[in-house]
């Protein structure tokens, strides 16, 4: 079983939470047991997140709690993400980061990781509309354009909200082949 770890903070975007959690339990249904992913939520703050559409989500743990090793860690957008800043968090995602097999973001989450140092050398993307202030806010990073996610070793990076749905069917793919990675595309269809 493969752990995935999705970070929430305040005013996060909903859709960037739900879409790639929705495709990593929409695989379980054609998975074995032993490899199925195991969602969890981790929050930065308190363990109620308010969404920046009003939505309160309830975290699993706090990020003073939380384990050490996941195999994929998730960083979602929304206006929390460049309009704030997470001091506590940044500190844990520099440790962690080093101990997951792969952490990736969800549209203006890159600026999130941005934050704690984490795209410094980096290829990376965010939504088409904050490409530009991504690469003057952090001009160590290597911001591309007009993709859909960008991968650079074990970091991805997605274009915009939606783009964490295909983001989490290439890590299917990757983990589990195309088969099953387009029979999930097929339910979200």
């Amino acid at each position: 079983m493969k752990t995935v770890a999705v970070i929430l903070f305040p005013e996060l975007l909903l859709l960037d939470v739900a879409g790639p959690v929705e495709v990593f339990s929409i695989a379980n249904r054609y998975l074995e047991p032993q490899d199925r992913y195991e969602i969890l939520t981790i929050a930065s703050d308190s363990l109620a997140v308010r969404t920046s559409s009003g939505i309160t989500l309830t975290a699993d743990s706090h990020i003073d709690q939380a384990g050490g090793f996941y195999d994929v860690l998730i960083v979602p957008g929304g206006p929390g993400a460049y309009k704030q800043a997470f001091p506590a968090l940044q500190c844990w995602l520099r440790k962690i980061t080093s101990q997951v097999q792969l952490f990736a973001s969800v549209c203006t989450g890159a600026f999130i990781l941005g934050q704690a140092g984490l795209l410094d050398g980096r290829r990376v993307t965010t939504h088409w509309n904050y490409t530009e202030r991504l690469a003057e806010k952090y001009p160590e990073a290597k911001v591309e354009t007009d993709q859909i996610f960008v991968r650079d070793g074990n970091l991805i990076t997605s274009g915009g909200v939606t783009t964490g749905i295909d983001l989490a069917l290439s890590i299917i793919a990757q983990d589990h082949g195309k088969k099953i990675a387009l029979s999930v595309a097929k339910v979200l269809l």
